[in-house]
């Protein structure tokens, strides 16, 4: 009975803030009283700390899984956070065009005022734990070569840090999953693909190149290199075929 209790609190805070979650609606979801929730958590603001334990603990080892993955790009990672956001937000929304909360975490940052101590340290300390994963995997991605030597890698991890931090407020003033995936997307694309060591390698770009694009380029580098391009060779007429028989 108490987690089942903690998952519909867990929703109702998402969905209605801290003050649109109340004993007597956590009641009706699962057709029992108040006093049962009472019994178990005593008042709503231990009902409140422990289901931001939970969630906080659950949402970081998750984030973790992804950042300290060692077989998998850094620009790999950040659309595995994409993906693991939309499997959120999809429990609060309708396709990908809607802006309704959906980070517990979100959502409470917003109303810390009315939030305990417990509550407010554990919110704290998913920022902490997720930096944390975050250093370590643009460390991880230096050391195995994706990224430049004079990468500014404090500089990137706390861009990351900061994309991921705002993910739900951004889905909510976007009023869609798909612009924050279109965020992500030129992250990757503009910031990691300019400190890559190797773009295909790192996942930044697409691995087939443009045939003519290709032809470009390698004209340019003869160009730049100082060497003469090569002439065409002249077209065998019937004159000078005369002239070779003469």
């Amino acid at each position: 009975m108490p987690d089942s209790i903690k998952a519909i609190a867990t929703e109702l805070l998402i969905a209605h803030g801290y003050h649109g979650m109340n004993f007597r609606s956590i009641a009706e979801q699962l057709d029992i009283t108040t006093t049962n929730i009472h019994y178990h958590f005593g008042n709503k603001q231990r009902l409140v700390d422990e289901v931001v334990q939970d969630y906080v603990a659950d949402a970081t080892a998750r984030h973790r899984a992804i950042w300290l993955d060692e077989k998998i790009t850094l620009a790999d990672k950040l659309r595995r956070v994409v993906d693991y956001n939309y499997e959120r937000y999809k429990r609060f929304n309708r396709g990908k065009h809607t802006g309704q909360p959906w980070s517990l975490i979100g959502r409470l940052r917003l109303e810390s005022n009315v939030l305990s101590e417990v509550a407010r340290a554990s919110l704290a300390s998913f920022t902490t734990s997720v930096h944390d994963a975050i250093r370590l995997a643009v460390e991880m991605a230096w050391q195995k070569g994706e990224l430049r030597p004079d990468t500014p890698r404090e500089d990137l991890a706390f861009l990351i840090i900061n994309i991921v931090n705002s993910s739900s407020v951004f889905t909510q003033d976007a009023g869609s999953f798909e612009r924050l995936e279109l965020f992500f997307e030129a992250f990757v694309r503009v910031m990691l693909s300019a400190y890559a060591a190797d773009p295909i390698a790192a996942g930044t770009t697409p691995a087939k190149l443009d045939a003519a694009s290709g032809a470009a380029d390698a004209s340019a580098a003869m160009a730049g290199s100082g060497e003469p391009a090569s002439e065409p060779a002249p077209a065998r007429t019937s004159r000078t075929r005369r002239a070779k028989k003469a």
